[in-house]
């Protein structure tokens, strides 16, 4: 355990350790000097290191995802008496949804996993997964068997394809493909997760969803 002054590059610290799996903690390391006047400290706001104070918030990232970091700004000074940054908490946030759901960089991985969940959970999707030849990730296609049939069975002859561009840290673009039910009410159909948006891409993803529409003839928009 590391404790320093709020003040930024005041050389005031200590460091103590736990002594065994006792509830007795040996402090290694005390330095008693401050380079600054009173008022600064009275001025200054209690420091609050991203990666300790993200564990404060674990649970509820859990219980709720889109825990804003305006949120957490109110919540931190109304609980723990500590002014955040909009930035502060936003990195806050992240640090506790690596600890909760891993590394983005990992997330790829678990595609195989999930291609076969799917599949086997969900009889008659449509589920692709494509991969570069050195073996970076390249498309991801999904549509549902019970959007399938939903759309056979009850929707209108109409599908709008649309794409938006990501901003999670690898980006990458997302299509999704809406159709139109009996009440004119908007009906999922399938989406695709690509790595980048191009005329190979828009092929790719074209002919997915040809396989899914089968010999239903559609307008696409």
């Amino acid at each position: 355990m590391t404790i320093v002054c709020t003040i930024e590059d005041c050389p005031w610290k200590i460091i103590a350790r736990a002594i065994g799996d006792s509830n007795i903690v040996q402090v290694h390391t005390f330095r008693n000097l401050h380079n600054h006047c009173l008022e600064d400290v009275a001025l200054s706001q209690p420091l609050v290191r991203s990666t300790r104070a993200s564990l404060v918030i674990d649970d509820i990232i859990r219980s709720t995802p889109e825990y804003q970091p305006r949120k957490i700004c109110k919540d931190f000074v109304r609980q723990y008496g500590n002014q955040l940054t909009y930035l502060q908490a936003s990195k806050l946030k992240e640090k506790a949804k690596e600890r909760i759901y891993g590394q983005p960089k990992n997330y790829h991985k678990l595609l195989p996993w999930m291609c076969e969940r799917m599949l086997a959970t969900n009889l008659g999707s449509s589920v692709e997964l494509s991969y570069s030849d050195d073996g970076h990730f390249e498309q991801f296609f999904v549509a549902h068997s019970i959007s399938i049939e939903g759309f056979v069975r009850g929707c209108r002859p109409i599908i709008a394809i649309d794409s938006v561009h990501m901003s999670e840290p690898y980006g990458g673009v997302l299509f999704s493909t809406t159709a139109y039910d009996a009440s004119d009410s908007m009906f999922p159909l399938a989406f695709e997760v690509m790595s980048s948006e191009n005329y190979e891409d828009w092929l790719w993803f074209l002919e997915k969803l040809k396989i899914v529409v089968g010999n239903k003839e559609v307008i696409i928009i």
